[in-house]
């Protein structure tokens, strides 16, 4: 508990990150995985595998993205130092740990950032009770990147969002909740897509208690996103039990995509 309130103090975080809980979930994922780091060590290692494999398949040089770069428990971030000319770590807020691992490698940059363009403007609306705004991902500067990586952050772009509609707004109806969700998750693959040559993913596509070895309850991460079969997929034991339920493990299924297909336009209406 010492370790987690000192990082807590001492992480430097933007205000509406904080208030939000994202330092929170941080700090919480980094004391989940030094308890779980048996149980995790699968899931880490195919994440790793896998990015070193979609890295393997862009072109030397030019600049690569990683979104979601958390604490690099799932980033083998040499791999992409020594791959690329400039790697660029965005995520809402960025550990002494990581600063540390990134000052190793002088090609390595942090940009602390909200991908889905959305933290502020939910807070304007859920403060003067406006509707819930639509994401607006940012415009990042320079040359187009070579190489994108989506790191366990799709499932998890709407769930502090969530939180906070629930906390501050409960009247909104489920289904605009919803909605809002599934354009985040939309919105972000696209911008995904649009930021780089070759687009690559991880994320948990499923959740699955169980009990006794038997599934008793499983819930899509998705958010309706529609996606083809992925290029690689494992079982990420991520809270077994007693950790979040005395009786009950949380297992999530992932998937990875080595190059995310460009999302088909809409077709126009017209009279």
């Amino acid at each position: 508990m010492l370790r987690e309130a000192f990082e807590y103090l001492t992480t430097p975080c933007p205000p509406l990150a904080r208030r939000y809980g994202y330092l929170a979930e941080m700090v919480a994922l980094g004391a989940r995985h030094r308890r779980q780091r048996r149980a995790w060590a699968p899931h880490v290692d195919s994440c790793r595998r896998f990015v070193q494999d979609a890295v393997g398949r862009a072109p030397r040089g030019g600049r690569a993205l990683v979104a979601g770069s958390g604490l690099l428990i799932e980033v083998p971030l040499p791999v992409l130092a020594e791959r690329f000319g400039e790697v660029v770590l965005i995520d809402m807020l960025h550990s002494r740990s990581v600063r540390r691992q990134a000052r190793r490698h002088p090609n390595v940059r942090l940009l602390t950032l909200d991908v889905t363009g959305t933290l502020a403007p939910l807070d304007a609306a859920l403060s003067s009770g406006s509707p819930l705004p639509s994401p607006s991902p940012p415009d990042l500067p320079g040359e187009r990147f070579a190489f994108a990586l989506s790191c366990n952050l799709l499932s998890q772009l709407p769930l502090l969002p969530l939180d906070a509609i629930d906390r501050k707004a409960p009247t909104i109806p489920w289904a605009e909740r919803e909605r809002f969700a599934r354009s985040l998750a939309q919105t972000h693959r696209s911008w995904l897509a649009r930021v780089a040559e070759q687009a690559s993913l991880f994320t948990d596509t499923e959740s699955l208690w169980l009990e006794g070895g038997a599934v008793r309850e499983r819930e899509d991460s998705l958010w309706g996103l529609d996606l083809p079969a992925p290029d690689q997929s494992w079982d990420w034991d991520i809270a077994p039990a007693p950790e979040e339920d005395r009786r009950r493990s949380l297992r999530h299924r992932v998937g990875a995509w080595f190059t995310l297909p460009v999302p088909a336009c809409p077709a126009p209406t017209g009279p």
